[in-house]
């Protein structure tokens, strides 16, 4: 990063003053902010954002915990820019690993518990052939959904490896798959949601998997296990994301009056990090605006929030469960089916009752979060 940073700099310098220009010529009557086009995108307001990240900001001690409990299980003080997402040590000796059918058949029995139709869908992946993922030697690591606009087909692609993660991956890329399926009787132009709500299928799909193991898992080991899948996505959606956020929100604010040196863009990461991760990583990544790519995607600019954003919506819609009992999954569906045509706002207060500009809605999420951290810890204490 060091020899090439002149490079990686001119590369942000170049794509952020292009936009900062584009946007004051956008309008003779009022200014663009250099968020509003991302706002836009992702069908959500500046309150919203602000409070979304005020409440993260205000509960990051939960994200800065787990990754000090995964430390701990490291054997390490604190942990390290290049190991923050290393799979955890195994405590048993013997890594469970699942054969494709056996991780269907979870997926599929979890499903169930929220309702027979979703265990149906399922089935129905398999017996059409639409997973694909099947190792081969061409094939590299990694998961997506698609779908034919045509047939409204959704698809998954993945590799298999039989590890924990693959199957939580493919309960993920199911859910997406799941969402697509609900809405294949809709208006093509009625069915592209923005990022901010892509994710809450899919990681509900992901919670439903993951508790439907932890209820099943018979000792310690097995219990911080599956436990450990949500210090990791709590690490990184809730310290590593904002870092970003407010990194690029910085630079630009920046950007507006001149180019920022390699120097001060390492200065700037560097002081996010810190504020961010706290006690909880031993250094800064402070070139981690040369090393990830999404700083540098030319068709659209803070590519970071909508993930927290879908992870915490996610989990806010998931505490619905419990409280609306066999009314959930018809609430549930209407929610999916109204994602493409709704802004973010609108279908909170509509299926919800919740308003995205107040703390609440998001501290209800954290507030999920950190009962599993909590547990992890104790857990990490005890002694069988």
């Amino acid at each position: 990063m060091n020899t090439h940073q002149e490079s990686f700099a001119s590369i942000l310098n170049a794509l952020s003053g292009w936009r900062l220009t584009e946007y004051q010529m956008r309008s003779n009557e009022k200014d663009v902010h250099f968020l509003d086009p991302s706002l836009r995108q992702s069908r959500i307001t500046a309150e919203t954002l602000d409070s979304m990240l005020s409440v993260a900001k205000a509960n990051r001690s939960v994200g800065q915990k787990a990754g000090q409990l995964m430390a701990k299980v490291h054997g390490l003080d604190t942990m390290k820019p290049w190991n923050h997402m290393a799979a955890m040590p195994s405590l048993s000796g013997d890594k469970k690993t699942y054969a494709f059918d056996e991780a269907i058949a979870l997926i599929r029995e979890a499903f169930s518990q929220v309702h027979q139709e979703m265990a149906d869908f399922v089935d129905m992946m398999v017996e059409n052939g639409w997973i694909d993922a099947k190792p081969s030697e061409n094939r590299r690591l990694g998961a997506y959904c698609t779908k034919f606009a045509a047939t409204r087909s959704p698809l998954v692609f993945m590799t298999w490896g039989g590890s924990r993660s693959d199957l939580l991956t493919l309960a993920h890329e199911l859910g997406h798959a799941f969402h697509n399926w609900v809405m294949r009787d809709m208006p093509l132009c009625q069915t592209r949601y923005p990022m901010t709500l892509a994710e809450t299928a899919s990681i509900f799909a992901e919670n439903i998997v993951r508790d439907s193991l932890l209820a099943k898992a018979n000792s310690r080991e097995e219990k911080l296990e599956m436990l450990w899948e949500e210090l990791t996505s709590c690490y990184a959606l809730m310290v590593n994301i904002p870092v970003r956020f407010e990194f690029e929100k910085a630079f630009y604010e920046q950007r507006s009056q001149g180019e920022l040196t390699p120097a001060q863009l390492c200065e700037l990461m560097g002081e996010k990090w810190a504020d961010w991760y706290g006690d909880s990583m031993s250094q800064a990544d402070r070139y981690f605006w040369a090393s990830k790519l999404h700083f540098s995607i030319s068709e659209v600019s803070f590519y970071n929030y909508p993930y927290l954003f879908g992870y915490l919506f996610s989990l806010g819609v998931y505490s619905q469960r419990e409280e609306k009992g066999a009314q959930f999954y018809s609430d549930y569906i209407a929610l999916l089916r109204d994602t493409g045509s709704m802004k973010a706002e609108q279908v909170v207060e509509k299926h919800l009752g919740m308003d995205l500009t107040k703390a609440d809605f998001w501290q209800q999420s954290i507030d999920r979060v950190k009962e599993k951290v909590d547990a992890f810890e104790v857990l990490l204490n005890s002694v069988e």
